[in-house]
């Protein structure tokens, strides 16, 4: 299989990329991913299809999400993603199969979803994918699991999902898709507190999912976090001074509890 050797091979993508990213030209990104699709058929270029055919799909889950909220183009979008994992392979098909997933979802097709999350995973250990992908399938496993209510599985997977990630963040602290995936676990998190009616945990997790989006710019998340935290509501005066206490209680618990010994010895 032929690969994207050079910057002048992936040029095309790099293009498309660049209009899809931008709002206001998800539009024009679509030709042009489709002129890729042609153009590296015609080369022979397995990779370079992939990507046109995965990027493209993109395209159109972007502008449903943003424009018009119409099935079909989720449906297009999801054949687009199968046909790119026909010809992906490693990361880039995992990510292929994960993002028809998603649009599973978003469909309410949740039989299809976690079909798709699972093969995901399938794929990145018959592959050997390291990169952390398979702790953000994890997340995604425990947001569907929170949508079917069915709560013990959701915190299993998150569990997973964050030895996983803090694992990978450890080696590659820079990762911007590392903190995008964390940040996703963190709001889930939030989620699940939320639903299981422990509102300072609840919070406690949106927050830290705001402190990453705001150090590293996740603009794709900083919605979903006000979303989040303006669901679990303002805090009594009471609550706060219970999470400073645990908060300052965690961090000197060993000159806490020597502090009450000595009390308790200078009485005596």
């Amino acid at each position: 299989m032929r690969k994207l050797r050079s910057h002048e091979q992936k040029r095309i993508l790099l293009l498309g990329e660049k209009l899809r990213e931008n709002p206001n030209t998800i539009l024009l990104s679509i030709p042009v991913f489709m002129f890729g699709v042609i153009f590296y058929s015609l080369s022979g270029n397995k990779e370079g299809i992939a990507g046109s055919l995965g990027h493209c799909g993109i395209a159109f889950k972007n502008y449903h999400k943003h424009f018009w909220q119409k099935d079909f183009l989720l449906k297009i979008g999801f054949w687009l993603f199968n046909k790119s994992a026909d010809y992906a392979t490693g990361e880039g098909k995992v990510s292929t199969v994960l993002h028809a997933g998603q649009i599973s979802l978003s469909l309410d097709n949740l039989n299809l979803a976690r079909k798709k999350y699972e093969e995901a995973l399938m794929v990145c250990k018959n592959q050997k994918v390291d990169t952390g992908i398979d702790g953000y399938i994890f997340v995604h496993l425990a947001v569907l699991d929170l949508k079917e209510k069915k709560l013990d599985k959701v915190k299993l997977n998150l569990d997973k999902a964050l030895k996983i990630l803090n694992i990978r963040l450890e080696e590659n602290p820079k990762s911007l898709y590392l903190h995008i995936w964390m940040s996703l676990l963190e709001l889930t998190m939030g989620e699940y507190y939320l639903t299981v009616g422990d509102k300072m945990l609840a919070r406690a997790w949106a927050e830290k999912a705001q402190n990453r989006t705001e150090k590293y710019d996740l603009k794709v998340r900083k919605l979903d976090v006000k979303r989040l935290l303006s669901r679990i509501g303002r805090l009594g005066p009471f609550y706060l001074l219970l999470l400073a206490a645990m908060e300052i209680w965690g961090k000197n618990r060993l000159l806490i509890f020597a502090g009450i010994l000595l009390t308790a010895f200078c009485k005596n």
